[in-house]
């Protein structure tokens, strides 16, 4: 028996790569939506279905949106649908994720008239950066024009970063007074919604301020305190600090300016509002004219002047160029996070104490994009599993709840109405898998794949190399792979951009000849690989005197052979 030991170094020997900062992605969605009008007969016992068209090249089917100007007749039940927008208990909309709404006929003859959305997607991701991120936006192909797209940008909600400003394709601003329209952008400091029925295409740049104050919640209970009213004399400016209460995070400020005066001709000018990041949200600036019966009385005419704008950050100043004064309303929206997470969706206790002082208050879930929110459930046992948005009557008032996709909210105070207690989110989660190969990119099967962060989680790679977690914890995670004792990658995850993440490891496919001392081939020859006393592999020898390929790891190794 000859046995020989020799010590080697795999291919391309080094410790396996080391964790560095995790990488934080934004969500770009490019959306366009056509609209149409059409009306359906339904006889009883009758079915109409409404179908999305194909999805231009590039893009994917978003929703299908069927909305009744009218409320939905009665008579007509809804056979298929995802979510319903509801407005004092009736259907207003329906909306199917999956491209199809059916109806069917209770009563005969019944027509429904239909407005019809279908919205189709395209979603890339940009890497996070101190300063900001740039993209381009082209005319959306035909029949399409850019009057039919809005552009989505979104940071999750643990990510550290918020954005601090949006610059046109002249460079610059186009926040607050620089907005074109209140319908043109929508803004906070996790996202940008720009629609392009009042903006120019080409290339827009988002800032960015990185930090770990810029993480929010996933989840979180919204105080609204009663609105503040003031004035600002014609000419002048004021500014607001917004208040704070003791373990609540003042998120920014409503602030509604407004006139109603009769018509004259001193009443020209505007009022502009400045602070760290202003959202245009409202306008309406009209003559009002109020006629009586006869000419006894001539008409009335008045000015009615609205703004209203969102403002975040800890201040906010009013500018008052108009020649009169002007009214503000303007109250402090508050954020304390709250609820637990838990692997079917989030449970949240609300006590009367956290509430009690708000003007109105709310519950918000904002899940990582692998994450979509099904249902909702309210301490009395009402399941609110299929209203997409709506104002549903609650006691003397409207409670206001919406779902769509992976965010929702529910509010659980309106005035003197309120309901605390147990809520649950429910949360379909989309299990996320990590597919270990080795330098080759051939699958490797028996690795520890391991996660650690929000939760931590251990599996061993498939046949196809392929280890699956639920990851219903947001935040950043920690992968490590560790393959025949060695660690061999390590990846950190800031943002989770795919349901199926490569991660390649230093492992290696080696093989060995052996011979004898006149170079002729041994078969049978045993070929053993250890890391000290550890054995990291072991195989034969075939005629040709080569062993089968093994998957190494890298580093130093002891080979020890022996023949018979």
């Amino acid at each position: 028996m000859a046995i020989v030991v020799f010590v080697i170094a795999s291919l391309n020997a080094q410790p396996a790569v080391q964790p560095t900062e995790a990488t934080f992605y934004g969500r770009l969605d490019f959306i366009l939506t056509t609209t149409m009008k059409t009306s359906l007969m339904l006889g009883e016992n009758q079915v109409a279905e409404v179908s999305a068209p194909p999805a231009p090249p590039g893009y994917n089917l978003y929703y299908l949106k069927t909305s009744f100007p009218d409320g939905l007749p009665d008579g007509v039940v809804p056979v298929k649908y995802d979510k319903a927008e509801m407005l004092d208990n009736k259907i207003v909309a329906l909306v199917s994720y999956a491209g199809s709404v059916k109806l069917a006929g209770a009563n005969s003859n019944v027509t429904v008239n239909v407005d019809v959305s279908v919205c189709y997607v395209k979603t890339s991701w940009l890497r996070l950066s101190e300063g900001g991120v740039n993209f381009t936006v082209k005319e959306p192909p035909p029949p399409f024009t850019k009057d039919d797209l809005t552009v989505k940008f979104t940071v999750e909600n643990h990510a550290p970063f918020a954005i601090s400003d949006l610059k046109g394709p002249n460079g610059e601003s186009i926040m607050g007074s620089g907005e074109p329209s209140p319908e043109a952008v929508k803004i906070d400091y996790k996202h940008v919604e720009l629609n392009f029925k009042h903006l120019d295409l080409g290339t827009y740049t988002i800032e960015l301020r990185q930090g770990n104050d810029y993480i929010l919640p996933s989840s979180f209970l919204v105080f609204e305190p009663p609105f503040k009213e003031d004035t600002v004399a014609p000419g002048n400016a004021k500014r607001y600090g917004v208040g704070q209460m003791k373990d609540w995070r003042g998120i920014g400020s409503v602030v509604i300016i407004y006139t109603i005066a009769p018509l004259s001709g001193r009443s020209g000018g505007d009022v502009e509002v400045a602070g760290e990041l202003v959202d245009f949200a409202y306008y309406r600036n009209e003559i009002v004219t109020i006629r009586a019966a006869s000419f006894l009385i001539p008409n009335i005419n008045l000015k009615v002047y609205i703004k209203a704008y969102i403002v975040y950050g800890t201040w906010f100043e009013i500018r008052n160029n108009m020649k009169s004064s002007v009214n503000v309303m303007y109250t402090t929206v508050f954020i304390k996070e709250s609820g637990e997470w838990q692997p079917t969706g989030v449970q949240f206790t609300v006590r009367e104490s956290d509430i009690k002082d708000a003007m109105a208050a709310y519950l918000v879930v904002q899940a990582p994009s692998y994450g979509r929110i099904v249902s909702m459930k309210t301490p009395s046992g009402t399941e609110l599993g299929a209203t997409l948005e709506g104002l549903l009557a609650w006691g003397d008032e409207y409670r206001d709840v919406r779902v769509f996709m992976n965010e929702a909210y529910v509010q659980v105070k309106a005035f003197g109405v309120s309901e605390p207690g147990t809520y649950f989110f429910r949360i379909d989660w989309k299990p996320i898998t990590f597919k270990v190969t080795d330098d080759g990119g051939e699958p490797i099967i028996g690795a520890t794949v391991s996660i650690t962060g929000p939760l931590s989680a251990s599996a061993l790679s498939n046949e196809m190399g392929l280890a699956t977690f639920r990851l219903y914890k947001p935040g950043a995670y920690t992968v490590n792979v560790r393959f025949k004792g060695v660690d061999v990658a390590t990846l950190q995850l800031g943002t989770i951009t795919d349901d199926t993440l490569i991660v390649k490891c230093k492992v290696y496919r080696v093989s060995w000849l052996v011979t004898d001392a006149w170079d002729k081939p041994l078969s049978g020859a045993e070929i053993i690989v250890k890391n000290g006393d550890a054995v990291i592999d072991r195989a034969f020898t075939s005629d040709g005197g080569m062993t089968p390929v093994m998957q190494i790891p890298a580093g130093q190794f002891v080979v020890q052979g022996t023949y018979k």
